[in-house]
């Protein structure tokens, strides 16, 4: 997929909440690429690689993910 044009933590969220968690990592890796210093964005880019690792192995785990609370 192509970049947004404005990254953002409201975008990241949407698409999470859309099922599209693959497209929220990279949203929120961009996030932290331009605010390396920004502790939240690092805390939930690495809850959501866990989460991706996750549902790739196991199927029907999103519905399960998209249920909690990452943040």
């Amino acid at each position: 997929m192509d970049k947004p044009v404005i990254a953002s933590v409201t975008l990241a969220e949407i698409y999470l909440e859309q099922g599209h968690i693959e497209r929220s990592v990279e949203i929120y890796a961009e996030l932290a690429r331009r605010e390396p210093h920004n502790e939240a964005y690092r805390k939930r880019l690495a809850g959501l690689k866990k989460e991706w690792k996750t549902v790739q192995k196991t199927p029907g785990t999103l519905r399960k993910a998209l249920g909690k609370k990452l943040w």
